[in-house]
C-alpha cells in the first residue's frame, strides 16, 4: 500500500526513511581546515621549543657533570680511604716494630751492663798487678746482640725522625763496640805472657837487651839487640853470651844468633863482636810497660764507650748504656699507641 503523502519507490528498491515532501537534497559537509598559526604564534612555538631543548641540553649537561663529580668524589673517597688504610696499616706495623725494637734494645743494654762490670773488675785486677785471665774468655763469650738485622721488618721509616736517628746511631755504635771488644780480647791473649813476665822482673830485674857496635866506613854504629838468655841484673854478669842480630841475606833480613863478648874496656867496635848490657829500667817503657799501658788504655776506651766520658766537661758523652736506655724509653712511648 502506497504511503500517504509520498511517492512509492520503484519496484525492487526497499523503502527507506521517508523524505519530507519537496525537501531539497542534502549537501555534503565541507571540512574547514584549521586556521594557520600567525607568525607570532609560530615564533612563540619555535622559541618555546628552543628553550625547552636548551633546558633539556642543560639538564643533560648538569646530569653528566653531577655524574662526573659523583664519580670523582667516589674515586677521591676511595683513594683517601685506601690511603688512610695503607697509612693505618703502616702506622700499626710501626707501632708493633717499635715494641719489638724496645725489647731488642733492652736486651742489648743488659749485655752492655754485664760487659761493663767485667771490664771494671779487670781494671781493678790490673791495678793490683794481677792479670785478668778470665776476661779473655768472657770477651769471647759476650756479644752485644744488636745490628742491622734487628731493624728488618720494623718499619723504622715510619718512626719520628729524631727516634729513627737514635736507632741508626745506636746500631752503628753497638757494631763498633763489638769490634773494639774483639780487638781487646786479642790484645789480652797476646799481652798476658809479656805482662806477667814484666811484673815478675820488677821484683827481680833481668837484662833483656844489649847494645853491639860495628863500623861502617869511618862511622861507628850501635845496634839494640835482645839477649837470647836474659841474665839477672843484680848478680854476676856472664863474660860471653848470645844475642840475636838482624843480618841481610839473599832471602832478606833475618835474625841470626851471634856470640858476643861483654865489653869491659878497649875498642868497642874492633875485633870480635862485643856487647854492652842495658839497664832494664831504661827500656821498660818500650817493652813490657808499654804493653801494660796499651792494655790499660784499651780497657778505658771500651768503658768510655759504655759509660761515656765524664772527666772533661767540654767533650762529655753520655755513653752507649745511657743512649740505649733513652732509646728504649722513646720506643716504649711509641708502642703505647696501640
Amino acid at each position: 500500500m502506497p504511503s500517504v503523502g509520498g511517492i512509492a519507490p520503484p519496484p525492487g528498491i526497499s523503502p527507506g526513511i521517508p523524505l519530507p515532501p519537496f525537501a531539497p537534497p542534502a549537501r555534503p559537509a565541507i571540512q574547514t581546515p584549521p586556521p594557520k598559526p600567525t607568525a607570532a604564534a609560530q615564533t612563540i612555538k619555535v622559541e618555546v621549543g628552543e628553550e625547552v631543548e636548551q633546558e633539556r641540553r642543560k639538564a643533560s649537561k648538569k646530569t653528566a657533570l653531577y655524574a662526573a663529580l659523583a664519580a670523582l668524589v667516589g674515586i677521591g673517597v676511595g683513594f683517601a680511604a685506601g690511603g688512610a688504610k695503607e697509612r693505618g696499616d703502616r702506622g700499626k706495623a710501626a707501632v708493633e716494630g717499635a715494641a719489638a725494637l724496645e725489647k731488642d734494645v733492652r736486651a742489648a743494654n743488659e749485655k752492655m751492663q754485664e760487659l761493663n762490670e767485667k771490664l771494671g773488675a779487670a781494671a781493678e785486677q790490673l791495678s793490683r798487678k794481677s792479670f785478668p785471665t778470665q776476661l779473655t774468655t768472657d770477651l769471647g763469650a759476650i756479644n752485644v746482640p744488636f745490628d742491622a738485622t734487628n731493624l728488618e721488618g720494623k718499619q723504622i721509616g715510619s718512626l719520628p725522625g729524631r727516634v729513627m736517628r737514635q736507632v741508626l746511631g745506636f746500631t752503628t755504635s753497638v757494631q763498633d763496640l763489638n769490634k773494639t771488644k774483639d780487638s781487646l780480647k786479642n790484645l789480652l791473649a797476646a799481652a798476658q805472657g809479656p805482662v806477667e813476665k814484666s811484673w815478675k822482673e820488677q821484683e827481680e830485674p833481668v837484662v833483656n837487651f844489649s847494645v853491639v857496635f860495628r863500623r861502617d866506613g869511618d862511622k861507628t854504629l850501635a845496634e839494640l839487640v835482645p839477649n837470647k838468655a836474659p841474665f839477672p841484673f843484680g848478680k854476676d854478669w856472664p863474660a860471653k853470651y848470645t844475642v840475636s842480630r838482624l843480618e841481610r841475606t839473599q832471602q832478606g833480613v833475618k835474625p841470626a844468633d851471634k856470640e858476643a863478648t861483654r865489653w869491659t874496656k878497649g875498642d868497642i867496635a874492633g875485633g870480635d863482636l862485643q856487647a854492652l848490657p842495658i839497664d832494664p829500667q831504661s827500656v821498660a817503657a818500650f817493652t813490657s810497660e808499654q804493653i801494660v799501658f796499651k792494655l790499660r788504655g784499651a780497657l778505658i776506651d771500651v768503658r768510655q764507650l759504655l759509660e761515656g766520658k765524664k772527666d772533661d766537661p767540654t767533650s762529655e758523652t753520655p755513653g752507649l748504656i745511657k743512649e740505649g736506655d733513652d732509646l728504649a724509653n722513646e720506643l716504649h712511648k711509641i708502642s703505647l699507641a696501640r
